[in-house]
């Protein structure tokens, strides 16, 4: 891989995870987002509706298909991700990658640990249906 490669990589991934934020409203932590205190330690939780309201799925390992996996997210099918909560705590673990198709196809970047998105108002969210632990983001 020459020079020019890595740098149209890096500045594709910077994209991505760019475009995941804004649509996300990705924030650092802030106590103002005291509904995402709902999420248990060690989840990465996602709601349909911005500020951590309407449904909620949560998760302490992968799942490569939201729809039909271990855990079941019923509404991911038909609505979006309007806020997003890795409240992850391995140290192995820092960032959660999101797919926007099952099997981890469609990479759409990753949520460090710690990292709230409240979403935006209006906002459409993301089509997201499977996501894994990364070692960093």
């Amino acid at each position: 891989m020459n020079v020019t490669t890595r740098t149209v990589r890096r500045t594709l991934s910077a994209t991505v995870v760019a475009a995941t934020v804004a649509a996300l409203g990705l924030l650092a932590p802030s106590s103002a987002e005291a509904a995402a205190s709902d999420c248990p330690s060690g989840s990465l939780c996602v709601w349909d509706q911005i500020n951590y309201t309407g449904n909620r799925c949560s998760w302490s390992n992968a799942d490569s298909d939201w729809t039909s996996g271990t855990v079941k997210c019923s509404w991911a099918d038909d609505r979006n991700v309007k806020s997003v909560y890795n409240h992850g705590t391995s140290s192995s673990y820092e960032g959660v990658g999101l797919y926007s198709g099952a099997g981890y196809s469609g990479y759409l970047g990753c949520i460090g640990q710690g990292v709230k998105g409240p979403g935006v108002s209006g906002g459409p969210g993301l089509k997201v249906l499977s996501h894994k632990w990364l070692a960093s983001c």
